[in-house]
């Protein structure tokens, strides 16, 4: 009889892209930054048939075990306690105080205090390993937007106006280049200044040169 092992493939590179803010802070410098790729999440269904091919464990008890699970950490947290997983991590708590103006910290009531979010602390074992398995490689594509004068812009947007009956901020990701909040920006400034008249549901409007 043949043994045979079947070994996890490499994992793949992750993309990643330089971007700069310029004045950082009111320094007047320019500060770096690494901007990663990221990939959408596995399904569940993805994760249930990964364990089920990693040990004895069949998708309904991977099911019920999660379930379980998120069951014990709404109780622990509920109370106010650390959830811990063991060889993953620690969650916890962080919480808003919204207290009326003119009250006392001392008149301070339960009611002033609410979750703001779930914060995660992995285990040491579970980032080394993590920080020793990952590889990152510079994307040969952007997500920045191109970079035009408002007057080289104006003119895109009147050239495609001309053969186009309108322009949508998707148009404006496709054909120049713009990430989605810089052709928001767009849209919006030249319809504050009296170019372009907007038109449609708010969901989605389109924009005509207002003759």
């Amino acid at each position: 009889m043949h043994t045979y092992y079947f070994l996890n493939p490499p994992p793949m590179s992750i993309k990643y892209e330089i971007h700069s803010i310029k004045n950082s802070k009111g320094t007047g410098k320019e500060q770096e930054f690494v901007r990663i790729f990221d990939h959408s999440p596995q399904t569940d269904r993805q994760l249930e048939s990964h364990i089920q091919d990693s040990c004895s464990l069949t998708k309904g008890d991977v099911r019920a075990t999660l379930a379980a699970l998120r069951d014990c950490m709404i109780n622990e947290l509920t109370f106010g306690n650390r959830f811990h997983i063991p060889e993953i991590g620690y969650f916890s708590l962080t919480v808003d105080l919204d207290m009326p103006e003119g009250k006392s910290i001392e008149n301070v009531r339960g009611d002033y205090i609410s979750v703001r979010n779930i914060k995660f602390r992995p285990e040491a074992s579970l980032l080394e390993e993590v920080k020793k398995k990952v590889r990152f490689e510079r994307a040969k594509f952007t997500s920045k937007s191109r970079q035009y004068t408002e007057e080289e812009l104006l003119q895109k947007i009147k050239n495609y106006l001309a053969t186009n009956n309108c322009i949508t901020r998707s148009d404006l990701e496709l054909y120049f280049g713009l990430r989605q909040t810089a052709a928001l920006k767009c849209l919006k400034h030249f319809t504050e200044i009296g170019i372009l008249k907007k038109e449609g549901a708010s969901n989605s409007p389109v924009y005509f040169l207002n003759k």
